[in-house]
């Protein structure tokens, strides 16, 4: 993979240009009682007093097309090529959002362009049914590899060298990051035009593209970006940049945030571990991620996947994040992108018993 240059602020903003007319300007929402658990914790992790104290507020990029954040990159990178680059289709590897998402900016793009691009996606043969079936009814051909990241990797490669397909990475390309930096500098408009800018934005991070993204829009604001990841089963990016060598294995058993499943992205890494981007990348526990989703979902009122819940995870429990806010001794205002919702109420039941609440589809 490439290296390439962090977007600017300008790229970033004519990224946003192009896709407003095609991804949808998510609501942001803040919980007051999740705000309150938070309190509550930090005074009992750090002995913290007012003023240190964190007021949340949530980017519902669930509720963006297909479900989460990542149509943005998709569409982002469709948009930046060629009629000539996409005769042959396009391929995509995936544990399942990434795959929807590129389906349908597909579907869009063939009909923009009048002309017909196959769709192919590789997934994970313990993909969500619900994914897999919203990337075939997008128009994509499915197909299964094994359940390490670099089985789909490989699959995707074979397939583009045998059809010509032009192949769309889940994370690690300059087009990818600049889309999804959309969803974060977005987020901060909407919050700044309320009077509530943000101090802070965590994001989960499995290949790293929202993390870059959440860099590129926060950095020349000021704004502190915290990544976060399953202590086991994610990229092992807070033990990546402890050692300063990128995990290349996903090391422990699997994570119910099946999202964040992925290795960091060679190019993405460069970014994330350049000194004074990333104030830090939050580990936490399975059930840890199980007690957020609970909650999350009962005070927001709507699904979210096991992958949204680990930022608020990290909110709730890690004690480097309340170490943080107890430093900054003032009240800090810290922005949490949900980044997906493609998950049934009766499936999040199954993973976690009582996690109970309004489920609400995506648009």
């Amino acid at each position: 993979m490439a290296l390439f240059g962090l977007p600017n602020t300008d790229e970033v903003r004519g990224a946003a240009l192009l896709l407003s007319s095609i991804t949808h300007i998510t609501p942001v929402k803040n919980s007051p009682q999740l705000t309150q658990l938070v309190n509550e914790n930090l005074h009992i992790s750090k002995n913290a007093k007012p003023p240190s104290q964190v007021e949340l507020y949530f980017k519902c990029e669930n509720l963006q097309y297909t479900g989460s954040f990542k149509f943005r990159g998709a569409c982002h990178f469709l948009a930046k090529l060629d009629d000539i680059d996409l005769k042959h289709g396009v391929v995509a590897y995936s544990t399942g959002n990434h795959a929807q998402a590129v389906a349908h900016a597909a579907q869009l793009e063939s009909k923009q362009r009048n002309m017909s691009i196959p769709i192919y996606v590789v997934v994970p043969s313990n993909c969500p049914p619900k994914k897999v079936t919203a990337a075939q009814n997008h128009g994509a051909t499915v197909l299964f590899s094994g359940t390490d990241p670099n089985d789909r990797v490989l699959l995707a490669e074979q397939i583009q060298r045998a059809t010509g397909a032009i192949l769309v990475p889940p994370a690690d390309h300059r087009n990818i990051v600049l889309g999804q930096a959309t969803a974060v500098q977005e987020f901060l408009q909407q919050t700044s035009q309320t009077g509530n800018s943000l101090d802070a934005i965590i994001v989960p991070s499995g290949g790293g593209g929202l993390l870059c993204g959440a860099i590129a829009a926060c950095k020349p604001q000021g704004v502190a970006v915290f990544g976060c990841e399953p202590e086991y089963g994610g990229p092992g990016l807070a033990h990546a940049l402890q050692s300063g060598r990128r995990t290349l294995k996903i090391q422990g058993p699997g994570s119910i945030a099946d999202g964040l499943r992925s290795l960091t992205g060679e190019a993405n890494w460069e970014h994330i571990r350049a000194k004074g981007n990333v104030d830090g990348v939050l580990t936490v526990s399975e059930a840890q991620i199980e007690d957020a989703l609970r909650v999350g979902v009962r005070e927001l009122g709507f699904a979210i996947e096991p992958s949204a819940a680990v930022p608020l995870a990290a909110a709730l429990f890690s004690d480097a994040f309340h170490g943080w806010v107890a430093s900054a001794n003032r009240r800090v205002r810290v922005g949490i992108v949900m980044t997906g919702g493609n998950v049934s109420m009766e499936d999040l039941v199954a993973l976690v018993p009582d996690c109970d609440g309004a489920g609400k589809e995506p648009l």
